[in-house]
């Protein structure tokens, strides 16, 4: 049997710690603290399949999607051109569902508009930012990881290559045995040893079929994005 395929991820970098890349139509948690780069790693995935011609979406549950594009702009400005073709399409689904119930968005509600805006774009890539916004209709633990299982196996079942991204300072409601996702892509970002600095770094914990490092790596913010380099963030040799 050979290799399974591989998509790139469109970090610079990061696709040689993974064997190549990201396993298409799987799901994939992107967790790490505020400042640490997620939404612009996303959008980075995402802006790769728009390049090579598929048509992405990013969706959004607290953020307006086009300040979201202005910011990752600073870095590729060839965004515009994916969202003004429809090639990266926007969805402010946080406003959609705030609005229409006065609550919270549920996993039921999101996954409903989920599945027919992949069904009706032919969606390939997929991110939905921050999965820390969704609201569990239970407080009983098992109840909670059944609802978040079927979440992602329903999301599974359309195809799409899918980033879950998550705040980590919410991750009490996303224990280590809800971690039902085929990856856990972790972004840190603390002070440097000697207080100089704040520092960015990436670190896979978890990914399935694939013989990925994992210690972590140094990442940096270069004129085109986030970048990956082949050194520990600690300056350890």
């Amino acid at each position: 049997m050979g290799l399974p395929e591989r998509i790139p991820s469109g970090i610079k970098g990061f696709d040689e710690i993974i064997e190549g890349g990201l396993l298409p139509g799987k799901t994939y948690l992107l967790i790490g603290p505020p400042g640490s780069g997620k939404t612009t790693f996303a959008m980075q995935f995402l802006i790769e399949g728009a390049r090579r011609g598929e048509r992405v979406a990013y969706v959004s549950l607290i953020h307006n999607p086009n300040e979201v594009v202005k910011d990752m702009a600073r870095f590729d400005p060839s965004v515009w051109i994916y969202v003004k073709s429809g090639k990266l399409i926007l969805c402010d689904f946080g406003k959609d569902l705030w609005r229409r119930s006065g609550k919270p968005p549920s996993w039921g509600g999101v996954l409903m508009q989920v599945r027919e805006l992949a069904e009706r774009n032919r969606i390939s890539r997929l991110v939905i930012d921050p999965l820390t916004a969704i609201e569990f209709q239970t407080s009983d633990p098992a109840e909670k990881k059944a609802e978040l299982s079927n979440f992602i196996r329903a999301i599974e079942d359309l195809n799409v290559t899918t980033f879950l991204v998550a705040e980590l300072t919410d991750l009490d409601k996303y224990t280590e045995e809800h971690y039902i996702a085929d990856g856990v892509i972790m972004l840190h970002y603390f002070m440097s040893e000697d207080g100089s600095e704040m520092v960015r770094a990436v670190q896979v914990l978890k990914m399935r079929r694939t013989k990925h490092l994992t210690r972590m790596f140094a990442v940096k913010f270069s004129s085109g994005g986030l970048v990956v380099l082949d050194e520990s963030p600690l300056g350890e040799a």
